[in-house]
C-alpha cells in the first residue's frame, strides 16, 4: 500500500451503551500507537474504531453498495432499469463503463478497506493485551469478519471474477496478514491470485463463526460470519456449502423477515431482519447509499440514481409492494427508491431474505430441498411482499426474484459476474454491444497511487498504469 495511507486506523474511543443511544466519539490520532497498544482497553477501542471505518461513506456506508449498482447498470441505453444522472464524474466513470486509474472515488475506497484491514490485523496482533479468554476469542472473531468482508469487496471489485470449476490463478489483490505500523518503509507487494483471496476470506469467516457469539449486541456475531460465507460460497459457485450456511441462519440466527417488506429499510436501530448492519448516527459514519438514492427533503442529492420504466416492466403482479416501493421527487420528477429515506438510517449490509434466496438458488443448482424447496423459498419472499405465489420456479424466475427482493442494495455487477451475464451498453439497447462479465472494463483499476508506491504490484488490463 502506499506509505502516505491515513494511519492504522485513525483511532476512535467509541463507547456503545445501548442499541439506542449515539456514539460518543473521541479522536485520539495523537496518542502514540505503542501507547495505545499496550493496553486491553487500547486494543478494544482499536477495534471499535474498525467498525467507526466501515461506517465510513466509502467503504461500508453506502458506497461499495452504489458501486455494484452502477456497474451492473446498462449504462446510457434504452433498456437500463436504473439512471444515473449525478454530477460526480469517477461515479459517472462507473456507470458509463470508463474508469480511470486516477479516480479518488475508487482510491478513497481502495485504500478505506486496507485500514479497515489494518486495523482488523493490529487488534489480532496485539490480543494478548486482552486477558479474559472469551473477550479475547470475541474480538479475534470480530476482527476476521471485518477483514474478511474488506478482503471480499476489493477482490469483487479489483480482480476478475472468481469462476467456479477454475483454478482461479489470475490476479487478485494484495494480502497484508499482518498489522502495518511504519509506513515509511517499502511495503511493495504483488497481488495475491483470486483463489487465494478467497481462502483468506473463507479462513476468517469459519474461524469469525467459531469464535463468535450468537448474539453480539449489533455488532457481528456467528450468524453474520456464516451469512457472509453463504453468500461468498454463492459468488464462488459452491453452491451445496452456500445452501448450507444460509439454512444455518434461517434456522438457527433468531432473525426473522420483518412482517412488511417496507419494514426492512430505514430504521435506526437494527431489526428482526438484519443478520448484520451499520450503525449510522448524527456523530458518525455516513449513510451514502441515502446520499445517493434519496431526494433533497430525504437527506439526499434529489435522486442521482433513478429508476426507469424497464425495471418497472419486470414485474407481472401489480399487487407485489417491490414494484410500488417507489415515490416522485417534486423537485425534479425523479423516480426513486424507498429503500433509502433516513439520512441517519442503519446501512443494511445483511438481511435475512437474501439468505432465503441464496437457499433457493444453491437448492436448485445442487438439485436438493435442504431446509426447503427453492419454490417454497420464493413464496415466502413474495408472500410477504403481496405478490402472487408461483406455481413452478426455474433458475430465471430465482434470479428475476433477486431483482425484485434485491435491487439497489449492491448486488447488482456480482450477480451478473458469478451467473456469466452480460451489460447492454449500445446506444439505443439493441443488445449489438455487449460487456462479458469479464470484461477489462468491468473492473476497477488499481489506483495510480497505489501504483507508484508498491514497486512490484501489476495494474489491471487495460490501464495503462
Amino acid at each position: 500500500m502506499k506509505s502516505n495511507t491515513i494511519l492504522l486506523f485513525m483511532l476512535f474511543a467509541v463507547f456503545f451503551t445501548s442499541c439506542q443511544d449515539e456514539l460518543n466519539v473521541e479522536p485520539r490520532q495523537r496518542e502514540d500507537a505503542s501507547i495505545t497498544l499496550s493496553t486491553e482497553e487500547g486494543v478494544t477501542n482499536v477495534l471499535t474504531g474498525t467498525y467507526a471505518l466501515a461506517a465510513n461513506g466509502n467503504a461500508y456506508g453506502g458506497r461499495i453498495l452504489v458501486y455494484a449498482d452502477l456497474l451492473g447498470a446498462t449504462g446510457v441505453t434504452a433498456t437500463t432499469d436504473f439512471r444515473f444522472r449525478g454530477t460526480f464524474g469517477e461515479l459517472r466513470q462507473m456507470y458509463i463503463k470508463k474508469m480511470l486509474a486516477d479516480n479518488v472515488i475508487i482510491t478513497g475506497t481502495y485504500s478505506r478497506c486496507y485500514e479497515i484491514i489494518n486495523a482488523a490485523n493490529t487488534v489480532i496482533d496485539n490480543i494478548s493485551k486482552v486477558k479474559d479468554p472469551a473477550k479475547q476469542a470475541r474480538m479475534i472473531g470480530e476482527a476476521n469478519f471485518l477483514r474478511s468482508l474488506a478482503y471480499f469487496d476489493l477482490v469483487r471489485f479489483f480482480a476478475k471474477p472468481y469462476v467456479s470449476g477454475q483454478p482461479n490463478n489470475q490476479l487478485g489483490i494484495v494480502i497484508r496478514d499482518k498489522a502495518i505500523y511504519d509506513f515509511n518503509v517499502d511495503l511493495s507487494k504483488e497481488r495475491s491470485t483470486v483463489a487465494e483471496v478467497y481462502k483468506v476470506i473463507i479462513d476468517g469467516l469459519n474461524l469469525a463463526y467459531t469464535n463468535l457469539p450468537k448474539d453480539n449486541s449489533f455488532y457481528a456475531d456467528k450468524y453474520a460470519a456464516k451469512a457472509l460465507l453463504a453468500r461468498v460460497y454463492l459468488q464462488q459457485g459452491n453452491y451445496a456449502l452456500a445452501r448450507d450456511a444460509a439454512d444455518d441462519v434461517i434456522k438457527n440466527s433468531g432473525h426473522s423477515l420483518s412482517t412488511k417488506y417496507a419494514d426492512a429499510f430505514n430504521h435506526d436501530t437494527d431489526q428482526v431482519e438484519d443478520v448484520f448492519a451499520i450503525q449510522i448516527t448524527k456523530q458518525t459514519g455516513t449513510n451514502d447509499a441515502n446520499t445517493f438514492y434519496a431526494a433533497e427533503n430525504n437527506g439526499g442529492r434529489g435522486g442521482d440514481i433513478s429508476i426507469r420504466d424497464p425495471y418497472l416492466e419486470k414485474f407481472t403482479d401489480p399487487n407485489d409492494d417491490r414494484a410500488n416501493f417507489n415515490y416522485i421527487n417534486p423537485a425534479n420528477d425523479r423516480l426513486l427508491t424507498l429503500k433509502f429515506t433516513n439520512q441517519f438510517g442503519n446501512v443494511g449490509i445483511i438481511r435475512l431474505a437474501e439468505m432465503y434466496l441464496i437457499r433457493a438458488e444453491a437448492n436448485f443448482q445442487a438439485g436438493t430441498a435442504v431446509g426447503n424447496t427453492p419454490l417454497d423459498d420464493i413464496n415466502i419472499l413474495r408472500t410477504r411482499a403481496n405478490a402472487q405465489k408461483l406455481t413452478a420456479v426455474t433458475l430465471d424466475a430465482i434470479l428475476l426474484e433477486r431483482q425484485f427482493e434485491l435491487a439497489m442494495e449492491g448486488f447488482s455487477i456480482h450477480d451478473i459476474r458469478r451467473t456469466k451475464g452480460s451489460i447492454d451498453v449500445s446506444g439505443d439497447g439493441d443488445g449489438s454491444e455487449l460487456l462479458s462479465y469479464d470484461a477489462n472494463v468491468l473492473v476497477f483499476p488499481i489506483p495510480i497511487l497505489e501504483m507508484d508506491a508498491n514497486k512490484k504490484i501489476t495494474q489491471n488490463p487495460g490501464y495503462s498504469k
